[in-house]
């Protein structure tokens, strides 16, 4: 979803591809108990990314992704960003 520059999506493991290439956070918007977006700040190529990603030809480097996702499971848990 995208929102005056800003780019929102539910998927932790779509959060993590977008935080390992670069994209920055700018918040978590926990709206229930179940659910959370992450807000980053938009860039023209996270379209090209998150296709890529959701058709299974994203290429990059697996440990940065692995830490990524790491970290945004850790951010799901934290009360900051």
């Amino acid at each position: 979803m995208e929102m005056n520059g800003t780019y929102r999506t539910s998927d932790l493991y779509i959060a993590a591809w977008l935080l390992s290439n670069g994209l920055e956070l700018k918040d978590i918007d926990r709206y229930n108990s179940r659910r959370c977006d992450f807000i980053f700040t938009d860039r023209q190529d996270r379209p090209g990314l998150v296709h890529s990603f959701m058709c299974g030809r994203a290429r990059g480097n697996l440990a940065d992704f692995i830490y990524h996702l790491k970290r945004a499971k850790r951010l799901l848990y934290s009360v900051e960003v």
